[in-house]
């Protein structure tokens, strides 16, 4: 797999985790309830630090077929 293929995969996932674990947040906040356990608060947290190490990850894609990046 081409290492532009890996980092384009990686940053995907890491956006998608960051939006789930926002969703559940919300979902956790509206039943005031756990989700699996986890309270609302380690969720939040989660949801940032998985879109906080996305970010580096995009602005390093040059010219990705996999992105439809043309810089």
């Amino acid at each position: 797999m081409d290492r532009k293929h890996w980092k384009c995969w990686l940053w995907k996932f890491l956006w998608v985790g960051s939006l789930l674990a926002l969703g559940l947040v919300w979902f956790g906040v509206l039943k005031q309830s756990l989700i699996f356990g986890v309270g609302p608060e380690l969720l939040l947290w989660n949801a940032l630090i998985l879109g906080v190490l996305s970010i580096p990850i995009k602005l390093d894609c040059q010219n990705c077929s996999t992105c439809s990046v043309k810089q």
